[in-house]
């Protein structure tokens, strides 16, 4: 059980460090990265269907993604 000891030792390791990335990516969600919601085509769609609502022409264009990204 002893040669044991290392391997899980470093398993759980590698787990934690893991765990502490992944947290400090998603942690702030706003930040306009690859992985954060995408906050300006959210504000933009909303823009347009409220501009659409009270029935006018000269609308915004949509957001485009850059490099498939949408930011």
């Amino acid at each position: 059980m002893m040669f044991l000891t290392i391997p899980f030792s470093m398993l759980i390791s590698w787990i934690f460090t893991t765990m502490e990335i992944v947290g400090d990516t998603s942690e702030d969600p706003f930040e306009n990265f690859i992985n954060d919601v995408p906050m300006t085509a959210l504000c933009r769609t909303i823009e347009i269907d409220l501009r659409e609502m009270l029935e006018e022409t000269d609308l915004p264009p949509k957001v485009m993604p850059e490099m498939d990204i949408l930011m």
